[in-house]
């Protein structure tokens, strides 16, 4: 079959290194109930997760002529592709209602981040999240507090996920190359997921501190908490450790159910 062309307008950066490829999907565990690939392409990455997984994998693409493709294309027989834009399906459509489910690709970089918010929404699901980002996002998404990539995604990801940087992956192993570098990511759902507070409490109260980072505490949470705990009130958001949080969108939670 003739060659898929990459598109601009969809961020497409095709990878074409099949060594890559394997490296990536041998970060999904073989506990694995479903596994679903983001942006199969031409499907590098989505053959060696086929050999695995067979019918536990589900492909979400977008683009109708890669759907073509990977539905003709005889290395992927019996292989499951759902036409469609990933960020508009309902999670009932892909996560099912398995609780060890993983989800894996080489993500377009101008939605990346939009896609780990609706990985964050199916976390009861997916046990695993990982993949190919631009290399600065996966920094920010394993960075530590006190650093200045620790941001909204690195709190919001790192109180439901142990994350870890796999690897960096150079411009020429893609299709065409892109001007950044990109990297891996693993991320392993903890054993137990906090209930100290809901998850939109938690979002709430993360993008209320980082969207006025150089304030402190006290600053920045002012009109969304009546009080900042005074061992925090003089802290910058990215001092805190990210179960912080979970304690301040706890208590965001009481001060609503107390008015």
């Amino acid at each position: 079959m003739e060659r898929v062309k990459p598109k601009k307008h969809l961020g497409q950066h095709f990878l074409n290194a099949p060594s890559i490829a394997g490296r990536i999907a041998d970060l999904v565990p073989d506990a694995a109930e479903f596994v679903v690939e983001i942006g199969p392409g031409m499907g590098i990455l989505t053959e060696p997760l086929h050999t695995r997984f067979g019918q536990r994998l589900l492909c979400i693409e977008i683009d109708s002529e890669s759907v073509v493709y990977l539905r003709e294309e005889p290395r992927f027989k019996g292989l499951h592709v759902v036409e469609g834009d990933f960020l508009e399906l309902e999670a009932a459509a892909w996560a099912q209602s398995l609780t060890r489910g993983a989800v894996i690709g080489n993500y377009p970089y101008n939605i990346s981040s939009q896609i780990v918010f609706r990985v964050l929404e199916a976390k009861e699901q997916v046990a695993f999240f990982g993949g190919m980002f631009q290399r600065e996002v996966a920094r920010r998404l394993c960075a530590g507090p006190g650093s200045k990539e620790y941001g909204i995604l690195s709190v919001l990801l790192q109180n439901y996920y142990d994350c870890s940087y796999a690897f960096t992956v150079e411009e020429g192993s893609f299709t065409p190359p892109p001007k950044v570098k990109s990297g891996v990511i693993a991320c392993m759902r903890k054993a137990k997921l906090p209930t100290d507070c809901r998850w939109e409490s938690l979002k709430t109260v993360v993008k209320a501190a980082f969207n006025q980072r150089r304030k402190t505490l006290s600053n920045a949470l002012k009109g969304t908490l009546q009080r900042v705990p005074e061992q925090w009130a003089g802290k910058r958001a990215e001092q805190l450790e990210p179960a912080a949080y979970l304690v301040l969108g706890a208590q965001l939670e009481s001060e609503r159910a107390a008015q």
